[in-house]
């Protein structure tokens, strides 16, 4: 008897003037159904021209099904793997516009799903050289592998989105800038802004508005050319109501990076890209179609259109940097991409021999010593020589005779054989050499050591670090790291590899970080603890000195915390007292917490893969304001395994060019105050 394929089993037929990506990996119904919403916002234009496949081994379930109703025409589904040809052939993965690779954020072995999704790299560029890929991976090591793929190419497209160093340093930069991760998120994620939609809150209307903006890059029209950066973002926001934050003077060129706020010797040409926040497409084509001829005495915006005096051909530049990504790697881009030159190898070589192990006399007070101010290799980073695990320690008692003030407290709820959890990437954004040796926060982890000692190769060359032994649901142990004077305090969870509620995804996933955060709340702090507070001086200078505290700490609500969450709708259960205007079933950008920035959720990043399949330089953008720069010799050093790397004849003298400083000024404070006085709300100032 002749068997008939199910439907699911035949090949994809791409529909007549339609594209198609194709998205495999860990694709579920609750992820898919964000993303699809997400994809398809009414602001992203581009997105009707587009189809999407799921690749999936297994039919799709029930929810499934429902989910490729409501996106009739839009969702297909196949079964099969990626890791077979035939159905990658099935998939039409030759004609798709780039494969997106979804990875497993709750589950229980980290590297083993890391490497899947690499192998799965592998073979569709095996398949297919000049695909474009877009993948997830959870550790900031194993996205190094990405690099030793002979046609992995980021000019043409190809991204990889570490979850875990893009959170951390999320999380990292809003101890020092609060709000920061709230702030960031909405930047990539699209939404529309309703003015028939109030609320209570006047705050809660204009939260709204900020929402709505999102972060585009576009051409710049010939008005434009000539122009330094200060010149086309006062242009831009005062006649085209777009805010521009950043050049990209050679797009084309994968070793240059867009520049955020750069000297009046950058010119704009017609190459450069820029970089807006605004509420649509719609807003930023208005910089590209701008002609100083036609549209100078404009005052309706929406009429700024594509004028006659403009060349055809004008109008497909807009969108080159989307679809150009199918052009076969010439030779010598290839060559390239190599990269022959072994400056870096000689440096890796030179500190291997120099550092065999390290100093067991050196202690972490180091950084007090002005001669011991030396950068990294690449100049990002303040360095200094490795520095022995065991001199870090501290117990409660050693931990509460230390004057930490001013300080950033770390809370790591881990459990009997956690997974390492990637603790650089929240120090380095703490140790951005933007930041002078003095205005270097002192980093206070609490939570088990043996986790610590673990990713401690990656931390001895960063200076400033202390590990209390402790948890964070002993109120005695957050006591001893002076919760009452931190700066901030960041509770963060390292599920086990055995935790059956991080395989099946429970709500309990969640509960460690839950009860430390309800924990602290509930803390109450004795003169005794606070005198130490009044009779002690700040040793920050300079760029803290407007956040420095000068308030005493009389409980819990008063620290500042933000808490690390793996599912988003967990934020129920942080704060009671806020949940009373929060009515269950809230999204979870509209709850209090969330747009406080006392809670983060990594579900959030996945927005950021479709943001970087419209727009792939946003992502460096986004790294430059997380990290402070971009730096290639920093990813090809991570490729080695070497970390941060310095010393005699490695360590940069100065500081890296273009670094990015992120602050919070106080509005009533010189440049603002003079308009503050005279402005009654936000969108007056």
């Amino acid at each position: 008897m002749k068997v008939v394929p199910q439907f699911f089993d035949k090949t994809y037929q791409v529909p007549v003037l339609s594209l198609h990506l194709v998205v495999c990996g860990h694709v579920r119904v609750g992820p898919m159904t964000s993303f699809l919403k997400e994809f398809y916002n009414e602001d992203r234009e581009l997105s009707e021209y587009f189809q999407i496949v799921i690749l999936d081994e297994s039919e799709p379930d029930d929810a499934m099904s429902r989910l490729l109703e409501l996106y009739y025409n839009r969702l297909d589904y196949r079964r099969g793997s990626v890791m077979k040809s035939k159905d990658l052939h099935r998939v039409k993965v030759m004609e798709a516009e780039a494969v997106l690779i979804l990875a497993d954020r709750t589950t229980s072995d980290i590297d083993a799903e890391d490497a899947a999704n690499i192998m799965r790299v592998v073979s569709i560029k095996n398949y297919r050289e000049n695909a474009r890929v877009i993948v997830q991976v959870l550790q900031y090591q194993n996205k190094a592998y990405l690099q030793n793929i002979p046609s992995w190419c980021p000019k043409h497209g190809d991204v990889c989105l570490c979850i875990a160093e893009l959170r951390l340093g999320l999380e990292a930069r809003s101890c020092l800038v609060p709000g920061f991760s709230t702030l960031m998120a909405n930047y990539f994620t699209t939404r529309s802004f309703s003015e028939d939609r109030k609320y209570t809150g006047t705050w809660m209307d204009e939260y709204l508005h900020g929402t709505s903006l999102e972060l585009y890059s576009r051409t710049f029209g010939q008005a434009f050319h000539g122009l330094t950066f200060a010149q086309a973002c006062e242009f831009c926001y005062r006649r085209l109501k777009v805010l521009l934050i950043a050049l990209h003077i050679n797009p084309d060129d994968p070793l240059t990076s867009p520049q955020i706020n750069p000297p009046p010797s950058v010119k704009i040409t017609g190459s450069t890209y820029g970089y807006f926040v605004a509420d649509s497409t719609v807003e930023v084509d208005r910089v590209f179609h701008y002609c100083a001829t036609c549209h100078s005495d404009f005052s309706d915006l929406a009429n700024i259109k594509q004028c006659k005096c403009r060349h055809a051909e004008g109008s497909t530049l807009i969108y080159e940097s989307k679809t150009s990504v199918s052009t076969p790697r010439s030779p010598l881009l290839r060559m390239l991409s190599q990269r022959k030159g072994t400056e870096m190898e000689s440096k890796l070589w030179t500190y291997m021999c120099h550092y065999p192990n390290a100093d067991a006399k050196r202690t972490n007070q180091s950084k007090d010593n002005p001669s011991t101010d030396q950068y990294d290799s690449t100049g990002n980073f303040h360095w200094c020589t490795p520095i022995p695990f065991s001199t870090c320690v501290l117990d409660r008692h050693q931990a509460a005779l230390t004057s930490f003030r001013d300080h950033i407290v770390l809370c790591i709820l881990s459990q009997p054989y956690s997974q390492n959890i990637g603790i650089a990437s929240f120090v380095l954004p703490l140790r951005t050499s933007s930041f002078r040796r003095e205005d270097l926060r002192d980093i206070v982890v609490l939570g088990d050591p043996e986790l610590l000692e673990r990713e401690w190769p990656y931390l001895c060359n960063l200076p400033g670090i202390y590990v209390v032994q402790g948890s964070a649901l002993n109120r005695s142990d957050l006591r001893a790291v002076h919760l009452n004077t931190c700066q901030m305090c960041v509770m963060l969870g390292a599920p086990g590899s055995s935790d059956p509620n991080a395989a099946s995804g429970s709500a309990a996933i969640d509960k460690s970080v839950i009860l430390a955060t309800l924990n602290a709340r509930a803390m109450r702090f004795s003169d005794e603890e606070n005198k130490m507070h009044l009779h002690s001086r700040s040793k920050y200078k300079g760029v803290y000195e407007d956040h420095k505290i000068t308030k005493v700490r009389e409980n819990g609500y008063e620290v500042p915390l933000l808490t690390d969450l793996t599912r988003e709708s967990n934020v129920q259960f942080l704060e009671s007292d806020d949940m009373g205007e929060d009515l269950p079933g809230t999204e979870f950008y509209l709850t209090q917490p969330y747009a406080g920035g006392r809670a983060f959720a990594t579900s959030v990043l996945d927005m950021l893969m479709i943001t970087s399949f419209f727009t792939p330089s946003i992502v460096k953008i986004f790294h430059s304001l997380v990290f402070g720069g971009a730096s290639l010799e920093l990813e090809r050093l991570l490729a080695e395994g070497a970390g941060l790397i310095g010393g005699p004849g490695i360590s940069k003298t100065t500081k890296a060019d273009n670094q990015v400083v992120v602050r919070q000024i106080p509005v009533d404070s010189p440049p603002f105050r003079v308009y503050a006085v005279s402005c009654h709300n936000r969108s007056e100032l």
